[in-house]
């Protein structure tokens, strides 16, 4: 049985980008790197996928080296299509980017890179998302080779389900980089306002303006190990449910509310029937118990009456 491992790599800049074809060259000593990429640009798509239409890949050459797939889909599709048998086998870990631009804060919500690792926890895949800080990052093969030892430790060791992990470099010469921080996500990283243009028809302009916000200074976050010269290592888990809001919506008596506004009378019986189920487990946890300490006492009796006859 071949003990190569098997590397997905996909993006969201489209399989020409230059950061692709940096990590493609980074990752190609850990094993067999699959790479299907979006056929175009697809930033800023986040998790969207591709329905009530048939998806198309074709082979392609890309940075004059490599072989890869371009589909005509999103990054989530490519991570979907892979996952489910594309090259027949499946990955063992999902690699992102490396992306054209750093994926901070609020902003991970929007990105296609983050989004593309994402769907691979989602499909019980470790993953990890790669993105380079700047516009027109200067060192991309740089930070792809700072990256290939964070993608080597997963292969190597896995990830627990549902988590990603979350890579900004700098981009920086590799012996300018100055270590590795393990961040928390940090602010938005632009204020937005909406410019509203009437013209004289039925249609409106409007135009949303964004401006940078200074980010950085908010010690352990990602834009501050960036700032600083490090790389960023967040860990991203795909579970979005609260825990902690359960007591808070419990206290609002929610099925009361709803029953109100009911157009039955006898459905105002509901909210009365929320509240006697809410109690349930408490009064079944009681009768268990009681059920229970019952058992015990029938069986002490049993063997009392065994005791006599012998």
């Amino acid at each position: 049985m071949s003990t190569t491992r098997h590397i997905l790599l996909t993006n969201d800049d489209g399989i020409d980008a230059p950061g692709l074809a940096a990590l493609r060259r980074a990752l190609e000593p850990l094993g067999t790197v699959l790479t299907l990429a979006p056929d175009g640009n697809r930033s800023a798509i986040a998790r969207s996928i591709t329905i009530g239409r048939p998806l198309h890949a074709r082979e392609t050459r890309f940075a004059g080296e490599f072989s890869g797939y371009a589909l005509d889909g999103t990054p989530a599709d490519c991570v979907r299509a892979a996952a489910l048998g594309f090259f027949g086998e499946k990955p063992e870990v999902v690699v992102a980017g490396a992306n054209m631009g750093a994926n901070l804060g609020d902003d991970v919500a929007y990105s296609g890179t983050v989004a593309a690792a994402l769907e691979g926890a989602l499909l019980g895949l470790p993953a990890v998302a790669v993105s380079v800080q700047g516009t027109a990052p200067r060192y991309f093969d740089h930070a792809a080779r700072l990256a290939a030892p964070v993608v080597e430790r997963v292969l190597a060791d896995g990830l627990p389900h549902g988590l990603v992990l979350n890579v900004n470099l700098p981009d920086l010469p590799a012996a300018e980089v100055r270590g590795v921080q393990v961040t928390r996500l940090g602010c938005a990283s632009v204020h937005e306002r909406i410019l509203v243009e009437t013209g004289d028809g039925a249609v409106t302009r409007y135009t949303i303006h964004s401006e940078a916000r200074d980010c950085e200074n908010e010690p352990g976050t990602d834009f501050a190990a960036l700032a600083h010269g490090y790389i960023s290592i967040t860990p991203l888990h795909f579970d979005l449910v609260d825990l902690r809001a359960f007591e808070l919506l419990e206290g609002w008596k929610l099925g009361e509310a709803v029953a109100a506004v009911l157009p039955h009378p006898e459905a105002r019986a509901y909210g009365e029937a929320s509240a006697r189920d809410g109690a349930a487990p408490a009064r079944d946890g009681e009768a268990s118990a009681r059920d229970g300490a019952a058992s015990a006492r029938d069986g002490a009796a049993n063997e009392s009456d065994r005791g006599a006859a012998r």
